[in-house]
């Protein structure tokens, strides 16, 4: 099997387009990342974690109607079609990249994902292989009272996309993504605005702010609220299937007293197709 057999059709958007194009079309299509296109052809790649960083620590004082696109937007890796899920995944870790391109600049024949290869595994692997044996046991996390400024820079700081939210009682209770941060800042602009999609400096800043909403918002106000976990000693198999199911990026890692113990992640089970 090559990748070409299991691979998407790109989606893309045009070179001229601004960042707040990117966050509409990523939110209204429910995606991670975006294939840049001048005259036809694809010049670069874009993904919802560059844009969250750029967003939230760009010191520009320009609004994201202004921004184009270009200016944060990644080189395309390319792997010829008869290249196999494991060669693919290999690239992916060393390269520290979540998509490779299929084909060549002057014919892209589709793109490759964490999730194509997380599909691959669910379909292609025996049971041998437990959820505890490829997890991350470190992970980062903040807790409902924490004040979303706090949320946002340590975010911004160790350069996640994600991060788990805990109750007084350590309890795992929610997540706040990157994605939900696009949905209030897009909230924030269309009462700013009554175009209904502008995020400007000021909104940005906010989140970052001690004395803004960035100060008064608490991570359980703006955190989505549940978290979907496995059990340590369970079949790396269901993860798989746990996240393809609910379209996340990981799950939480439950011990035998039902304690955060960990995740494992579209990462982690990667690394389980390279051994």
């Amino acid at each position: 099997m090559s990748v070409i057999d299991i691979c998407n059709k790109p989606i893309s958007i045009l070179k001229n387009s601004t960042i707040s194009d990117i966050i509409k079309k990523l939110l209204e299509n429910n995606l991670s990342r975006l294939i840049v296109v001048e005259d036809g052809k694809p010049i670069g790649i874009i993904t919802e974690k560059d844009v969250g960083l750029f967003l939230f620590s760009e010191t520009t004082k320009q609004g994201l109607d202004d921004i184009m696109i270009s200016k944060i937007m990644k080189p395309i890796i390319f792997i010829e079609e008869t290249s196999t899920p494991k060669n693919s995944a290999k690239m992916m870790l060393e390269r520290r990249i979540s998509s490779l391109a299929i084909g060549t600049k002057e014919n892209l024949k589709g793109i490759f994902t964490k999730t194509d290869l997380i599909k691959y595994y669910l379909e292609n692997y025996s049971g041998n292989n437990k959820v505890v044996d490829f997890m991350t046991h470190e992970f980062i996390f903040t807790h409902t009272a924490a004040p979303l400024f706090k949320v946002v820079r340590k975010m911004l700081e160790n350069k996640i996309s994600r991060i788990i939210v805990k109750d007084q009682n350590e309890k795992s209770v929610g997540i706040i993504s990157f994605r939900d941060l696009f949905r209030i800042s897009i909230e924030l602009g269309s009462e700013e605005d009554d175009s209904g999609f502008t995020i400007s400096e000021q909104i940005r800043k906010g989140f970052l702010s001690e004395e803004g909403f960035g100060g008064i918002s608490l991570a359980r106000d703006v955190m989505s609220k549940g978290i979907i976990s496995i059990k340590f000693n369970d079949d790396l198999k269901n993860a798989c299937k746990l996240i393809l199911e609910n379209n996340i990026s990981g799950l939480a890692v439950l011990d035998g007293n039902n304690s955060l113990t960990g995740i494992i992640s579209k990462t982690d089970i990667i690394k389980a197709i390279t051994v």
